[in-house]
């Protein structure tokens, strides 16, 4: 049975942190390499103001993956709460069945429990996960543009 629960991030680093390779080499395109490459410090600045939310699964006490989302007000919207949601991985032995969807309900039902009114995330267009989204009540309304300027 997968649990889902909200950690803090000291405490979950050692876990979660040996999976970011794996994720790095299934979601980096050639021009992102190396894409995850965290600024550990910012992350623990974040989790020490009270911004950085972490939802982790556990299957046996085991971490099978993790959502991590910053939580602020918007420059553009300043009396709105948001979470922007920085990284969500689940391995792939554990993408079967309703793993991620269980994964977003759990991250927008804490997040919603914080205060949270807007939720926002990206997919990677050779990963694309919209359509889960769609189908979960998320709405497509910007268009994201990268340039490497070396």
């Amino acid at each position: 049975m997968i649990s889902y629960a909200v950690e803090e991030w000291p405490e979950a680093m050692a876990e979660i942190m040996p999976m970011w390779t794996a994720h790095n080499a299934e979601i980096a395109a050639e021009h992102d390499k190396p894409l995850l490459d965290p600024d550990l410090g910012r992350y623990m600045a974040l989790h020490q103001a009270g911004k950085l939310h972490v939802i982790v699964p556990r299957e046996s006490g085991e971490v099978i993956g993790y959502l991590f989302a910053a939580v602020e007000t918007h420059l553009n919207r300043r009396t709105t709460l948001c979470a922007f949601y920085d990284l969500y991985y689940v391995r792939p032995e554990h993408r079967r069945g309703w793993t991620g969807v269980h994964l977003f309900k759990e991250a927008e039902r804490t997040l919603k429990a914080r205060g949270v009114k807007r939720l926002n995330t990206g997919t990677k267009l050779w990963k694309d996960v919209g359509t889960l989204l769609e189908r979960m009540g998320w709405q497509e309304t910007e268009r994201l543009f990268t340039k490497v300027v070396s």
